[in-house]
């Protein structure tokens, strides 16, 4: 999902593209494993990459196809208007309307950074462009990052990790094993001896490399951190915000709403910033909260969604849900059957197919159970059902 669309599909393929009033944007493929696929969010220009039928193209939030899908890879428009594309295995960039304003010549490429330049790859190394295609830092590296916010790029070179400017000189000579990008607050994970820590901009180690895996900061303050066998949070200073030996989860961003899913004694709840469980360990299993404030989360082996309060909203009656999307729709699954549900619970579109013995069709119906579009299907989708 995506934008003010939706991907309808079952459990063997995509079937079709729907807006949020259940009409057909685009028609599927030939076959229903063959359909399109929403890719990522949308782009600074407001255009989103989109799959259908194997190839990649550019929709507006309306679900509206602006840039046909012909590519074999795309990335999303960067803030100068610039898009990484890959066509007849080369790579180059275009602009909104498709245009070629690079020419696809290079092996890799990636998108612009603010600092105005973006990473290719040409003969096996990795070097850098500016907006009109010109090298700026010749390829050299062995392989190479995108600039961070502060204007520095991690460059792998002799083996070892360092940074470089946007003049392509060596700030951080190459010493790590591994290294990460910048974050916000100038900090960058690396990697020596086996162990992670974070780095300044200067190149000082300011937080010890002593965890096993070190994810980068995120706008909260808070990185992820992996250290005697547990996740766990830490700020700035190196603090372990939220204790790994108390919470065991899966490392994962806070939603937007400041939280963060925690687990402990395989019961699930929700915990803050700093560190302190604001919704109690309950859940049999929890999901991450979408932009809409609510959270897919299991009770007595049913899902349903509760608000950033811990409230159960949405009774938990589906075999499955997931998380709602930019146009505020969920997928589930209940009876046996896929559908979307909007934040009320209230079931948008879902499908259902009709078996017979030598034929299958798969149905799209609204809320009211009123069919919006079929397809004919292979048989053997029932007979694998039917396992």
């Amino acid at each position: 999902m995506d934008g003010g669309f939706v991907w309808i599909r079952d459990n063997y393929g995509i079937l079709a593209r729907m807006n949020t009033q259940g009409e057909v944007v685009y028609p599927p493929c030939n076959s229903p494993t063959d359909g399109m696929l929403a890719m990522g969010a949308m782009g600074a220009n407001g255009l989103a990459v989109v799959e259908e039928c194997g190839k990649q193209g550019y929709s507006n939030a309306q679900g509206r196809m602006v840039i046909p899908p012909r590519f074999e890879a795309a990335e999303n428009f960067a803030d100068n208007g610039l898009a990484a594309v890959k066509e007849n295995g080369k790579w180059g960039y275009i602009n909104a309307r498709g245009e070629a304003v690079i020419p696809l010549r290079f092996a890799d490429a990636g998108s612009f950074a603010a600092n105005g330049l973006a990473m290719f790859v040409e003969n096996g190394k990795y070097g850098y462009i500016n907006a009109k295609g010109e090298m700026v830092i010749p390829p050299r590296f062995d392989y190479a990052r995108g600039f961070a916010a502060n204007g520095l790029a991690g460059v792998f070179q002799n083996g070892k990790w360092g940074y470089i400017n946007a003049k392509g000189e060596m700030v951080i000579p190459p010493r790590f094993e591994f290294a990460g990008v910048f974050a916000a607050n100038g900090l960058a994970g690396v990697s020596q001896n086996g162990k992670w820590g974070y780095i300044n901009a200067k190149g000082k180690m300011v937080i010890p490399p002593k965890f096993e895996k070190a994810e980068s900061f995120a706008a909260n303050g808070l990185a992820e951190v992996f250290q005697n066998g547990k996740w766990g949070y830490i700020n700035a200073k190196g603090k372990m915000v939220i204790i790994p030996s108390i919470s065991e989860y899966s490392a994962e961003p806070f939603a937007d709403n400041g939280l963060v899913r925690v687990q402990e004694n395989g019961k699930y709840g929700y915990a803050n910033a700093q560190g302190k469980i604001v919704i109690p360990l309950r859940f049999e299993n929890a999901g991450r909260f979408s932009a809409n404030g609510l959270a897919a989360v299991e009770e007595n082996e049913k899902l349903g969604y509760i608000n950033a309060k811990g409230k159960m909203v949405i009774p938990p009656r589906f075999e499955s849900a997931g998380s709602f999307n930019a146009n505020g729709l969920a997928e589930v699954f209940q009876n046996g059957k896929k559908g979307y549900i909007n934040a009320k619970g209230e079931t948008v579109v879902y499908i259902e197919t009709i078996c017979d013995a030598e034929f299958a069709v798969e149905v799209l119906k609204n809320g009211a159970g009123e069919v919006l579009w079929s397809k004919e299907a292979s048989p053997s989708i029932c007979l694998r059902r039917d396992d």
